[in-house]
């Protein structure tokens, strides 16, 4: 994985994603991803709205526009705050010791719509991606169903919605057409 460290700034899209050290786990129990969307809306909504997440066994996705208030390194402290959070968490449950993610995390700016539109659909598809299911629209721990169901809650829907015309997210997420912008934006290399 490349050191990213670039800032993030104020009023900006980002695909926000980390993995844990070596061949650890983030995520063992259904409590474990409970507790980090807990402390996810608690910690870094103030400081961004959230669009889209993944969370798989060993890493996660976040798909973020930083607030416009948002001092510089405001999110960087959050998502640091968050990981330190889980992490003291998970090891002391798993009477683990140690790091459990990556530093730095991984941060890539959103510069246009097209890269949008792929960060959007990765994201979701992420389970599908990684062999985890062929049924990613069901996985639990993706804010796919938030949309398929109209769950708001901590996420921010309305942005993306408007973006693709409504229900047409359907149709991109399902489209081998969103395939072709792998090849224009690079996705993190989590292996």
């Amino acid at each position: 994985m490349s050191t990213n460290t670039k800032i993030i700034e104020p009023g900006l899209f980002y695909h926000i994603c980390n993995r844990a050290v070596g061949n650890e786990l983030l995520f063992q129990k259904h409590s474990d991803y409970k507790n980090w969307l807990e402390d996810m809306s608690r910690i870094i909504l103030p400081v961004s709205d959230l669009h889209a997440f993944c969370l798989m066994s060993n890493h996660y996705h976040l798909l973020v526009k930083t607030k416009e208030s948002m001092e510089v390194n405001q999110f960087s402290f959050a998502i640091n705050k968050l990981q330190s959070i889980h992490a003291k968490r998970y090891n002391y449950q798993y009477s683990r010791k140690g790091s459990l993610f990556i530093s730095p995390f991984n941060r890539i700016a959103i510069d246009n719509d097209a890269q949008l539109a792929w960060a959007f659909w990765y994201i979701h598809r992420n389970p599908l991606h990684h062999g985890i299911t062929e049924n990613w629209q069901d996985y639990p721990y993706s804010s796919f169903k938030h949309y398929q169901n109209n769950q708001t809650g901590f996420l921010t829907t309305d942005y993306m919605l408007d973006f693709f015309g409504g229900l047409n997210y359907m149709n991109h997420h399902h489209s081998l057409l969103a395939e072709s912008y792998s090849h224009q934006f690079k996705a993190f290399s989590l292996e």
